[in-house]
């Protein structure tokens, strides 16, 4: 007991503390309640980039962020080389599956860069692989627009085969492309636009819808930094020429 202070105002006094405590504690509820509603609405802190996203993007220019593993079309796969292994022969086919993936990838980001990084071409061994994709890139930048992907080939199948050394010598190129190529058959439609604010799509790249298409794809294997195994393009030959049908071990029936 405290001297001086009777227990009536001893009494009041605990009175107003404990009216206080009821009060303050009131504050402090109403008080997380906002704070839980505030919460509720606040906009959530964005998720940091991956080491491996960021350097598809600054590397190769490929934003959004691909999925990883990346995907892509799936199509059957022959082997029509007797002394490759169908292991080896998957191989090839996977990288090229890989290489046309991120090609559709690279038309859509607008990226210039990727088609200068050695991924799906070696622009210093062979500069006019995809030279037509750069320039409608630089075009449409230009003008203040972007090439726009409306719709994209069908692949229909993938054949590996050996590819003749006329033909890989033909290329006077320093790696020589792979002993064995794909022949790749894709059908239409596709259809890309360089489409620029206030003007009429211009075409660029067109396969009408039924139209389709044959190549014998020479290239080499490379894993660039922050992808898988892909299919560097060294030369195309088309398997409707005289020269390359039987490299492309079309039906001798066929049309092409």
């Amino acid at each position: 007991m405290v001297a001086g202070v009777s227990d009536g105002a001893r009494a009041a006094r605990s009175g107003r503390a404990a009216r206080w405590v009821t009060v303050t504690g009131r504050c402090v509820a109403v008080a997380a309640c906002v704070a839980l509603a505030a919460g509720c609405h606040a906009r959530p802190a964005a998720k940091p980039q991956s080491p491996r996203c960021q350097t598809l993007g600054q590397r190769y220019g490929l934003t959004p962020c691909p999925a990883d593993p990346l995907p892509v079309e799936a199509v059957s796969v022959q082997n029509l080389d007797p002394k490759l292994s169908d292991a080896q022969a998957n191989r090839i086919a996977q990288a090229y599956l890989r290489s046309r993936a991120l090609y559709y990838l690279a038309i859509q980001a607008n990226s210039e860069r990727f088609f200068q990084a050695g991924v799906i071409d070696l622009p210093d061994v062979s500069p006019l692989m995809f030279d037509a994709e750069t320039g409608h890139l630089k075009q449409a930048r230009d003008q203040h627009g972007m090439v726009v992907l409306l719709a994209k080939s069908a692949l229909k199948s993938i054949k590996v085969v050996p590819l003749p050394a006329d033909l890989r010598e033909s290329l006077d190129v320093t790696p020589l492309p792979l002993e064995d190529a794909v022949v790749v058959e894709a059908t239409g439609p596709e259809r890309q636009v360089i489409r620029v604010p206030g003007r009429p799509d211009e075409p660029v790249s067109t396969l009408d819808d039924g139209d389709s298409y044959r190549l014998l794809v020479g290239g080499v294997l490379v894993t660039k930094e922050g992808l898988p195994e892909t299919y560097a393009e060294l030369g195309q030959w088309e398997c409707l020429d005289p020269d390359t049908h039987n490299a492309c071990q079309l039906p001798s029936t066929g049309n092409g």
